[in-house]
């Protein structure tokens, strides 16, 4: 938890407004997830967590007839947009870890494994990029991406994921963000659904 909020009478003290709208406007923060309350305690700003909005917006975008062809294209421009800043900084620990993640997907027989390992790969990559914000995004868009579609994948076609996954490390490592971005998109394009 993040810092304290004042204390409703020091609110409705700053605010000029009756106990009754900080209240309200204190429900709704902690309906929202901005904030937790604990009796006794008071409230505290939690810390910054973009899940709720997001959550929220893609069941919006869901029930409003939201096609799978838009959130692809929507993973492919912030997926291609942080190879840039991971090629800036390769984190040869972060390079280790993909690389270790990529030899442990090697050993998936079922496709609940395979699309574990594939959202693995996509979720470890982002990671670095070190940017808090960009990852709680990308992760959010990523898990519904995979939440929602259930990916088929032969275990050939399996191998072949590995393949690209490596490729794109590779790239990377090499400091070519156009491959990289390239065989980025080409992976996420090629998604059989």
């Amino acid at each position: 938890m993040g810092d304290k909020l004042p204390a409703e009478r020091r609110l409705t003290e700053m605010f000029q407004v009756s106990r009754s709208v900080v209240r309200e406007a204190l429900s709704y923060l902690e309906n929202t997830g901005v904030i937790t309350t604990t009796q006794g305690k008071g409230a505290y700003l939690n810390e910054s967590n973009m899940d709720t909005l997001l959550d929220s917006f893609f069941f919006l975008w869901q029930i409003n007839g939201g096609k799978i062809e838009d959130m692809m294209s929507l993973r492919i421009m912030f997926e291609s947009s942080a190879i840039e800043e991971i090629v800036k900084q390769v984190d040869m620990e972060e390079m280790e870890t993909i690389q270790t993640l990529l030899i442990e997907s090697k050993t998936a027989h079922t496709m609940e494994e395979y699309r574990k390992f594939d959202m693995l790969f996509h979720k470890q990559l982002l990671k670095a990029t070190k940017n808090p914000l960009f990852i709680q995004m990308t992760n959010m868009i990523n898990s519904y991406f995979f939440e929602t579609e259930y990916i088929q994948l032969s275990p050939e076609e399996y191998q072949q994921v590995i393949r690209e996954h490596q490729s794109i490390i590779e790239a990377i490592q090499n400091k070519d963000p156009e491959l990289a971005k390239k065989l980025l998109n080409n992976h996420i394009k090629r998604a059989k659904l």
